[in-house]
């Protein structure tokens, strides 16, 4: 393929990794289907079929649309899937064009031209309200960035490093935004405040052709070339760590979504155009539906479930992605009873492992009982009796992180036998969110004398104050791990439905919940996530799962609840317990357990 300017063709080769090293765990041999697969991606092999299987998401699809006016690659691009941009470009080896246009989810129409003709750009923003920057203009590279408002360019200020072959985060705005990477093969990054260009943490991988997603302080960089890579980075604001590779190397590839929720489309593997499509789940790549056409150098944009590839290979062809990330209609069902009904306990561990501990029946408790798929079983007692306090890691290796009666910092750590009290939290609290392991943890917010924000981190032996929420609150919702953790719901001086999401270092606020809540369950991972039950301030029944953009109502709980024991994942969760409107006694022993319905694939390659 021609770029508009010299390039070598590179040749890699592909090593399968080894998936034990990957899972901890070798390929289970099973005579029938799981029923319990821990979600996308697991593999086993079914002994009767002679199969090796694999549960897999909904394929998304991409679809034809409109046809630019003006064929061409190396475009810069902003904007939605209905509404994108796209800018500059190279319509033949040696011919620039200024011709932009814009979409309006069925066809293209020429809008205003850029100042400076170009090739190689970065692009961001929307489409009344993007950034176009460096690229090829004329024989040299240049630094030029532009503004767009929806009908004229303006010349705004020069990146400090020209390159072309720049990436750029996909969801970043005209006046935030991120360049990264480029030709002469650089590692450097620039992030724009809408007047200037700062230099921040460079990539790890000098590279050129990267694909790039997410914010100003929240991008994702992956693949590229100086030799054709597959790996991918993610960048908190100001450095960038290494994240796992993309199942297939590539460079100039179409990319758009954020760092947790992104897609992957096209682009070169050194020796040829291919169609693959592959997203990313803020953990790992996985491959979808190919483009229809193979190309390299198109524009792309948009998000992980309403994306748009534009361009490339000399082109005129648009393609709009779509996806869910939605398996089928998950539905609850009635699981073992508790042996002591309560409310306000702990959960951890899975849908057929689980754990809780804790509560009131109104008075505080210290029984602790182990789940195995179908009935409770009593084991030791915490040391201390609490309420409101919040669990992670497994069944056998759990924490039991703070208390609400009375407010202390009190921890416990259950080895599977009994429990033990470790180090106490720097701030005393309740009823926060909290996930993670029994020697990595995180617990944000919760409720002191009154609600708070501060967050703090388990190494294994003490706790660290990190990165505060933005919004302090108590009876929130929430999982995953201490690198990428969800927030939801809560209590400030109502109902809230506000989301956040850790990185590491930092919360970021996402889409709300539908229904405002507190003192729901909460389960899964930052970008497949499930809420159950709570306080509207109703006692609420209503469940929501998120896809990495926005949150879906689905199928309500049997039984109306808050203050429950939650687990599990987006796909196999579990409720225990909680407080229900029955009188006279309204904690209740029950148990129920969520299940979609998984689509499970024969693997064929």
């Amino acid at each position: 393929m021609d770029y508009g300017c010299s390039s070598s063709i590179f040749h890699i080769e592909l090593i399968m990794p080894d998936y034990k090293a990957i899972k901890g765990k070798p390929v289970l041999n099973i005579a029938s289907d799981l029923d319990n697969a821990e979600g996308e991606g697991e593999i086993w092999f079914n002994t009767t079929t002679l199969d090796y299987k694999t549960v897999t998401k909904v394929a998304g699809a991409f679809s034809t649309g409109g046809v630019l006016n003006t064929a061409r690659q190396m475009q810069g691009a902003a904007g939605t899937q209905t509404a994108a941009l796209s800018a500059s470009g190279i319509t033949s080896p040696g011919a620039k064009t200024g011709v932009s246009e814009e979409y309006n989810g069925s066809a293209w129409a020429e809008g205003d031209d850029v100042n400076t003709d170009r090739n190689g750009l970065g692009g961001t923003g929307s489409q009344t309200a993007g950034l176009i920057f460096a690229g090829i203009a004329g024989p040299g590279v240049t630094g030029e960035a532009e503004t767009y408002d929806g009908s004229s360019y303006t010349e705004v200020a020069d990146l400090n490093t020209s390159r072309w072959g720049i990436a750029s985060a996909q969801a970043g705005t005209a006046t935030a935004a991120l360049g990264f990477g480029g030709n002469p093969t650089t590692a450097v990054t620039e992030s724009f405040d809408g007047s200037s260009w700062t230099e921040t943490g460079d990539l790890n991988t000098a590279r050129t052709f990267p694909g790039g997603a997410g914010t100003s302080t929240a991008a994702l960089a992956a693949g590229g070339e100086s030799t054709v890579h597959a790996n991918s980075e993610e960048f908190d604001g100001s450095a960038w760590a290494e994240g796992n590779d993309l199942n297939t190397a590539r460079m100039v590839a179409s990319a758009g979504g954020t760092q947790t929720a992104a897609f992957h489309a096209g682009g070169n593997n050194g020796s040829a155009d291919v169609g693959i499509n592959e997203l990313y789940d803020g953990t790992s790549w996985s491959e979808v539906a190919d483009l229809s056409t193979a190309r390299a150098g198109g524009g792309g944009t948009g998000t992980i479930s309403a994306g748009i590839v534009f361009g490339g290979a000399y082109g005129t062809a648009t393609e709009e992605w779509n996806f869910s990330s939605t398996l089928a209609a998950g539905a609850w069902a009635s699981g073992g009873t508790l042996n002591q009904a309560r409310d306000a306990l702990l959960g951890a561990g899975t849908q057929t492992a689980a754990i809780v501990a804790g509560g009131r029946v109104p008075g505080a408790r210290d029984e602790t009982e182990t789940y195995d798929g179908s009935s409770w079983t009593e084991v030791g007692d915490l040391t201390t009796a609490g309420e409101y306090r919040r669990g992670a890691g497994t069944q056998t290796a759990a924490l039991a992180i703070g208390n609400g009666n009375p407010t202390s910092g009190i921890h416990e750590s259950w080895n599977g036998t009994a429990w033990t009290e470790v180090a106490d939290l720097s701030t005393g609290r309740s009823n926060g969110t909290s996930g993670g392991t029994s020697t990595a943890a995180l617990v944000g917010g919760g409720v002191t004398t009154a609600n708070v924000a501060v967050t703090e981190l388990w190494n294994g032996a003490s706790w660290t104050e990190v990165g505060d929420l933005n919004t302090a609150r108590g009876g929130i919702a929430g999982d995953g791990t201490t690198t990428a953790m969800f927030a939801a719901g809560g209590y400030t001086t109502t109902e809230v439905g506000i989301t956040e999401h850790y990185n590491g270092t930092s919360w970021t606020e996402v889409g709300d919940l539908n229904t405002d809540r507190e003192q729901a369950g909460g389960a899964g991972t930052q970008t497949l996530s499930l809420v159950h039950g709570g306080i509207e301030p109703a006692r609420s029944g209503k469940t929501e799962q998120f896809d990495g953009v926005s949150w879906t109502e689905v199928a309500d709980l049997a039984t109306v609840t808050r203050a429950h024991g939650s687990t599990g994942t987006q796909v196999l969760a579990l409720a225990a317990g909680g407080e229900t409107p029955a009188s006279p006694n309204k904690s209740s022993g029950k148990t129920e357990e969520w299940t979609v319905p998984q689509n499970v694939e024969v693997i064929t390659d």
